[in-house]
């Protein structure tokens, strides 16, 4: 929604972000910031609070922090404001808590609901991605028919609002926009009912009985009958307590809940009032803040200045940040390489960095299913190349005199993520005399050495062929692991007195190898 929310745009350009309760009344204990490739707090004084060790933080809402590890294999957990875990770090993703709720995503699962114990209260299953509750719903989004679809969910994971929705936003005042197949956005109650009416290009939450909405190319307001308080007439319309702020001709100002203009659009950029009594502005290239007269109240001498939140102010000055009081002193000098998108977010509006996640969950059981390790696409080690071309409705031509290895079945979809391409293993020709010549003549008698299953992993599932294998390997019986061989060779192997079993990833490959005891894995 660029016309709507593009004031945060100005920020990411800056360079303020060299790394990069959700609503009003919003304040802030401890100040995330980074220092060097990790993430610390700090009070308001710049008194270290939680040393550096996060790759990714977030603000403090009802005491608990989403936080990120570093290293290769970082994951999201939940910490207090003493720097210890309260939630270990176990998720691939995680949302903020909203209404007493997060929603975390673990390897290879689906979106799950937890309560700040932890406590596993919601589990979607079939959910692609989903928001944080807001107003008691959360938004859900299915792919039905090759077309996302959104709905909502209540706190106890029953379907609210089914999915019908191209995309939507959260709930406010018992209102959520919502977008339909057109393109269009309206709003909706929280039974799902259609409160406004599909008409509008971009639309906001509302906010103490109105919402920002764009129409035709200009900015305006609506109340919750749906009626105009502002006329579209402005470029840009951003909801700021009592007032709007507005943009005119690449200028900014404010402007009255009904529309009359108080401040003159007349700075090369703003930000809001943010619920206090001065606001940051750009005045030629560097950043001051005014009051609700428009008077300059702290001189234009930052890089970038933000609103004000919990008294501080953060600014950069230079390629450094630091924060200020109302009167623009220094609380905590310049020093510090940016801070935490999430605050960022919260200082704006009060909205945060992390507020949906999406699956993570890959349905490996029909892969597995698809293996049968004693009769490979029902076949054995003791069939004929002539058993497979019968068997599987083939031509004697898939079998090339060239390699043993051929490839008989291509491109199998096994999910929308997954496919398979089955392999043979047999000498399928035989050299034969003819005249001064020999000839390759195919054998429908040759027996068969081996079979490979290879699984080609896409979309969701292409990060998942270690997952694949694990699973696999649960599945085996009668066999004993080689622990030695497969240390060694770097692939897993099972053996028993008539067959081997070497399992193997390759990217986004998974190889399932099965072979007569006596032969080695090797091929053309």
């Amino acid at each position: 929604m660029r016309k709507l929310s593009g004031f945060l745009a100005l920020v990411l350009l800056s360079g303020l972000l060299v790394s990069c309760g959700l609503g009003g009344g919003r304040a802030i204990s401890l100040i995330p910031v980074e220092n060097g490739d990790e993430f610390q707090y700090i009070d308001k004084e710049g008194k270290i609070v939680i040393n550096p060790q996060f790759s990714s933080a977030t603000v403090f809402r009802g005491g608990i922090a989403l936080v990120r590890t570093t290293g290769d294999k970082a994951q999201w957990g939940f910490i207090n404001e003493e720097g210890k875990y309260t939630i270990q770090p176990s998720y691939k993703e995680a949302t903020v808590f909203s209404e007493d709720l997060a929603w975390v995503v673990a390897d290879n699962g689906a979106p799950t609901a937890i309560n700040s114990k932890g406590e596993v209260k919601i589990t979607l299953q079939d959910a692609e991605t989903v928001k944080i509750f807001q107003g008691g719903l959360a938004a859900f989004s299915v792919t039905e028919d090759s077309k996302v679809k959104w709905g909502f969910v209540d706190k106890d994971g029953k379907v609210a609002i089914s999915p019908q929705f191209a995309a939507t936003g959260n709930f406010s005042d018992g209102k959520c926009a919502v977008q339909n197949e057109e393109g269009k956005w309206g709003y909706i109650d929280s039974e799902g009912k259609i409160a406004i009416s599909y008409q509008f290009d971009e639309a906001e939450k509302f906010a103490n009985g109105q919402a920002a909405v764009e129409f035709d190319g200009k900015a305006g307001a609506i109340d919750e009958a749906g009626k105009y308080v502002i006329n579209p007439q402005f470029d840009g319309i951003t909801e700021d307590g009592d007032l709007y702020l507005i943009e005119q001709g690449d200028k900014y100002g404010w402007a009255t809940r009904e529309g009359q203009i108080v401040i003159n659009p007349q700075f090369g950029a703003a930000f809001t009032f943010n619920g206090g009594d001065i606001a940051p502005v750009q005045v030629g290239e560097t950043w001051g803040y005014v009051d609700k007269e428009g008077k300059i109240v702290i001189n234009p001498q930052f890089k970038v200045a933000l609103p004000f939140i919990s008294g501080v102010a953060a600014v950069l000055s230079g390629e450094k940040v630091g924060f200020i009081d109302a009167e623009g002193k220094y609380l905590v000098n310049p020093q510090y390489d940016g801070i935490s998108e999430d605050m960022l977010n919260y200082i704006i509006d009060g909205s945060s960095t992390y507020e949906s996640v999406d699956t993570d969950f890959f349905n490996i059981a029909p892969i597995v299913a698809r293996i049968n390790l004693n009769s490979p696409e029902g076949l054995t080690l003791a069939s004929t190349v002539g058993d497979v071309v019968t068997k599987l409705k083939l031509t004697k031509e898939v079998f090339s005199e060239y390699t043993t290895q051929h490839t008989v079945l291509e491109n199998v979809s096994i999910t929308n993520d997954a496919s398979l391409s089955f392999s043979v293993w047999a000498s399928s020709h035989n050299e034969v005399p003819d005249g001064w010549y020999t000839v390759s003549v195919f054998n429908s008698a040759a027996p068969v050495q081996g079979y490979v299953y290879t699984f080609s992993l896409s979309g969701r599932g292409a990060d998942k062929a270690e997952n694949v294998v694990a699973a696999i390997e649960k599945t085996i019986t009668g066999m004993k692991k080689d622990e030695i061989e497969s240390a060694e060779e770097g692939y897993i192997v099972y053996k028993n007195a008539t067959q081997n079993v070497y399992l193997q990833t390759n990217g986004t490959q998974v190889i399932v190898t099965i072979l007569k005891a006596d032969q080695v894995e090797t091929g053309d």
